[in-house]
């Protein structure tokens, strides 16, 4: 199987490309530049270059806040190119395999959100990523549509990274007690959506949309203690108390309160368990301090 991995510089496209490589699975990974999601020709260009088999898409607008100012542009990348993108692997017979969010859900329910539960999005990032399900549903019927919990990870933007770095430059650190969700290593979620990958060449087709979350629902206040408590064997602290503060406080579009899945599905179709987060977590903060 050839693979065409979009955003392999990402959060979890990195991890994925890691993984892929040590598996000796053929990957392309162009740089933003070869691929531009806001060019479509780009996109065609590349996949008649490459000629994969699967498409694996991480990349996106992520970042909610500035979405809300420049809405045109996240649906644009997030919404628009994923539909070009989906009809472009569907009339080349291409496997569409799309990363998504958690966030598509307003959060209201108060137990884990399945596959079944009806999505309804709160904010212009959060429109765009379920319309971008929508586009991807109706144009390739050969998908997978993965939606994941909290990513963190001790690099680039995430909860942890930005825990880390509160409490490591001795900064106050703000924390809501009233939002839930299942802290998912990056490097999991891309073992996941290897061993997803690698069913589907053999031959699987189980198409659709499936949940993945790491074991053990936290609120942000808890999975922030938990941080503290474990970073302080790497690094002298300061800090010790949280500001708690409600989800109602903060400015601006807030995530789900409630970003729980039920992971059901997805261990009854590929055998894949959900993982504790816990030791990962020791081991990515160890790996903080050491760099």
């Amino acid at each position: 199987m050839k693979i065409l991995l979009i955003g392999g510089t990402g959060l979890i496209g990195q991890e994925v490309h890691t993984l892929l490589q040590e598996k000796s699975i053929t990957c392309f990974a162009p740089t933003r530049e070869e691929l531009d999601l806001e060019s479509p020709e780009t996109i065609d260009a590349c996949l008649q270059k490459y000629e994969p088999d699967l498409v694996i898409s991480s990349a996106g607008y992520h970042n909610p806040a500035s979405a809300e100012n420049e809405p045109s542009r996240c649906f644009r990348i997030n919404r628009d190119a994923m539909a070009h993108l989906a009809q472009s692997c569907s009339d080349r017979n291409i496997i569409m395999f799309y990363i998504s969010t958690y966030r598509v859900f307003d959060g209201e329910k108060k137990d884990p959100y399945t596959e079944k539960d009806i999505p309804n999005p709160t904010g212009v990032l959060a429109t765009s990523r379920w319309q971008a399900e929508q586009q991807i549903s109706e144009r390739c019927p050969r998908h997978i549509i993965l939606r994941f919990s909290w990513i963190i990870s001790q690099r680039r933007t995430n909860l942890l990274k930005y825990l880390l770095d509160q409490i490591s430059e001795e900064r106050d650190v703000a924390v809501v007690s009233d939002q839930q969700g299942c802290p998912t290593p990056a490097d999991d979620a891309a073992r996941v959506i290897v061993a997803i990958v690698q069913q589907l060449d053999c031959g699987a087709e189980t198409w659709g949309t499936y949940h993945y979350a790491g074991a053990e629902p936290v609120s942000e206040n808890r999975f922030a203690e938990v941080v503290i408590a474990e970073a302080s064997q790497y690094h002298p602290l300061k800090i010790r108390k949280l500001h708690m503060n409600k989800l109602n406080d903060r400015n601006g579009i807030q995530a789900p309160a409630n970003a729980t899945l039920a992971c059901r599905k997805i261990l009854s179709t590929f055998g894949v368990h959900n993982k504790s987060w816990r030791s990962p977590l020791a081991r990515m903060i160890k790996s903080y301090y050491e760099k």
